[in-house]
């Protein structure tokens, strides 16, 4: 690992094939395995304690129990007949619950690639996803949630056995087909809750979802709220109003999430030393970033790194 503490470190991001050997399911059908992933079993919610980005599209169903988990910060409780459906490259860690283990439910794992090669009108697909990139779970009725999981389970079933000349055209029909139910089902959640649709509710979000993305590509060396501010061309009194009212969090705790996350990453999934992740993260030493670690987690770098 070089010194340089300018150098890029991304966080380390789970492929579809290393999703596999982690979990220790069945091998799949030969030029399918890069593609998708679709499983209906107990989840492997430990393989996720430790923050982690996926690099793949994923939609699932619950079917059984009862789990808790972070997306980019934002807490979510799964259950069953609830849908979630996250985006390659966000972070997510699984928080621990009373009863571990006890969560199942039907995933559909797409890779970006995979996706790309689908026959999907993403002209009109495109702004339902988008919409649930703010509320990526729901509950879903009886009805829609039996045929999603319908949809995943036939999927599984073909992604297994040997390779036949139309596995991939298969397959491919009832991905395309899984993700218009869910476009579906998005159109349906909408028109059912108009408030989603307010010019207000959209502006609080719209400034945001523009924080958080200003925030995902600068907290590194930007940790002021002014900066921030500066940014959306509003002042920092406002900024701190506004996140606060939307997301029950101070501007200052958002960015202190952010760069607590990315050193507990670090800390886990990289060979950097502390001092070296205490420089990428823009602390002037290792001593600084121990203290203001330990402030926010409540133990050192080291604490955490050796955290089984």
């Amino acid at each position: 690992m070089p010194n340089n503490p300018n150098t890029e470190a991304p966080i380390t991001s789970f492929t579809l094939n290393e999703l596999i050997a982690l979990s220790g399911e069945p091998q799949y059908r030969e030029g399918l395995l890069n593609g998708c992933i679709a499983v209906n079993s107990s989840s492997q919610m430990q393989l996720f304690r430790f923050p982690c980005r996926i690099d793949a599209f994923i939609i699932g169903v619950g079917t059984e129990g009862e789990a808790k988990g972070s997306l980019n910060l934002h807490e979510y409780c799964l259950r069953k007949d609830s849908l979630f459906v996250f985006g390659p490259k966000n972070i997510i860690e699984a928080h621990e619950t009373s009863a571990p283990g006890n969560f199942k439910c039907h995933v559909l794992i797409i890779s970006p690639e995979f996706l790309r090669t689908l026959n999907i009108d993403t002209k009109h697909m495109m702004p339902l996803f988008l919409r649930i990139a703010t509320h990526p779970c729901l509950e879903l009725n009886p009805d829609e949630s039996r045929t999603l999981r319908s949809f995943i389970a036939l999927i599984e079933q073909e992604t297994h056995g040997k390779k036949t000349e139309y596995a991939t055209d298969i397959v491919s029909s009832l991905i395309a087909a899984t993700i218009y139910k869910v476009g579906d089902i998005l159109g349906n959640y909408l028109s059912e809750h108009p408030e989603m649709e307010s010019p207000v509710h959209n502006r609080a979000e719209s400034y945001f979802r523009e924080f958080t993305q200003l925030l995902g590509e600068h907290y590194r060396r930007e940790r002021s709220v002014g900066f921030y501010a500066r940014q959306l061309c509003i002042t920092p009194k406002y900024l701190t109003t506004l996140i606060k009212h939307i997301s029950g969090k101070s501007v200052s705790d958002w960015i202190d999430s952010y760069v607590t996350l990315e050193a507990k990453t670090l800390l886990k999934y990289s060979n950097m030393s502390v001092q070296e992740i205490a420089y990428y993260l823009n602390f002037p030493n290792q001593s600084f970033f121990g203290s203001y670690f330990k402030r926010n987690t409540g133990m050192s770098p080291s604490q955490y790194k050796a955290k089984q």
